[in-house]
């Protein structure tokens, strides 16, 4: 059901993905694949879709659980690929971690030491995951969703291990990302002092929706539920909420449960602006000196503007000049974060609904 608000893995799901789904089934026959695109714009239901049509072994981190966090620890990520592996490689393959530094085995499941003489190094695990690919004739593929979040790590370069097992070892890698400026800075694929420099890798992107083809996503939807929605309400949704699946499936949802368009309209507006306010909140972490002229800046962009016009803004309102270095800097991080967009000489919301969060 196109509808419903944890969807399941179902090529439905996809819509008119076909391209994309296409272009990530391409990938995993290679080490390392980017699927980007901003937030709520369907990635997680193409990884979903792979996962079920593909046969291979899936490790899925999912590091949205860090967006809040200021920073990671080698800590926290090894637990975490401790807990995925343990409910995604089978107990069988799992004894074969046997003898490795760092590894024991508790019952049924695999436990890493994350600290202190002789702890696990990320990569021995990779290396014993590439023997299980081999082994078992399946491809082993780790999926890092949100993969942007990783830029936090602290105390440890993970790039290393990566850039060793893309050339030596039987492993994929999927990473995918709505702040997609922050995934190109932590890979630093175009830096040559990076580990990864030089390599190759698929990039799938997922964009919002035409027009057209988001309100023929709404009425497919109300198809298959039998529910008749007027065209004009149709149309309304589309035009105030925009093409990305993630809020037109929410509007959907709720006007399943409100069957009135104006009220289900308002409440997934409502629910956009809050959550967007939130993601906006996980942003200044760590930024906190900042967080005025972010929120200037903004509130600035909201229909579209030119560097000069925000920069003039934080200025006019401070009472002093900003180093047009530190503003530029600024203005990119808000891009890399894909709150804004740069199209041309102007820079514009990412979506509409981030516009409406910093119009209210």
């Amino acid at each position: 059901m196109l509808f419903d608000p944890k969807p399941k893995e179902d090529p439905k799901d996809l819509f008119d993905r076909e391209k994309e789904m296409e272009r990530l089934k391409f990938g995993i026959d290679y080490p390392m694949t980017l699927l980007l695109g901003i937030r709520r714009s369907g990635k997680s239901s193409l990884v979903k879709v792979l996962t079920k049509k593909e046969r291979c072994i899936w490790i899925y981190l999912d590091l949205r659980k860090f967006e809040s966090s200021t920073f990671i620890s080698f800590k926290d990520l090894i637990l975490e690929l401790e807990k995925v592996i343990n409910v995604s490689v089978p107990e069988r393959l799992r004894k074969l971690f046997a003898g490795v530094r760092g590894v024991s085995i508790a019952g049924v499941n695999l436990r890493f030491k994350w600290g202190g003489e002789g702890k696990v190094e990320f990569s021995q695990i990779l290396e014993k995951l590439s023997e299980i690919s081999e082994k078992e004739g399946k491809r082993i593929v780790i999926i890092f969703d949100e993969s942007q979040e990783l830029r936090k790590l602290k105390g440890y370069n993970l790039l290393y291990p990566l850039a060793y097992a893309y050339d030596n070892l039987k492993i994929r890698f999927v990473f995918t990302g709505s702040e997609i400026g922050m995934v190109y800075d932590f890979l630093k694929l175009d830096n040559p002092k990076s580990p990864l420099y030089g390599r190759a890798y698929t990039e799938v992107t997922a964009n919002p929706f035409s027009k057209e083809i988001a309100t023929e996503f709404l009425r497919k939807g109300f198809e298959e539920l039998d529910i008749k929605v007027e065209d004009r309400s149709l149309e309304d949704a589309v035009d105030t909420l925009g093409g990305l699946p993630g809020w037109l499936t929410y509007y959907g949802f709720t006007y399943i449960q409100e069957r009135d368009h104006k009220r289900a309209l308002k409440k997934t507006i409502e629910t956009a602006v809050n959550l967007i306010r939130e993601e906006f909140n996980n942003f200044l972490k760590g930024r906190e000196e900042a967080k005025e002229r972010y929120k200037t800046i903004m509130t600035v962009c909201t229909k579209g503007c030119r560097w000069g016009e925000a920069k003039n803004a934080i200025e006019a309102k401070e009472g002093a000049r900003i180093d047009d270095k530190r503003f530029t800097e600024l203005l990119n991080n808000l891009v890399k974060a894909s709150f804004l967009v740069k199209e041309g000489e102007v820079y514009k919301p990412a979506d509409v609904m981030i516009s409406v969060a910093f119009s209210s």
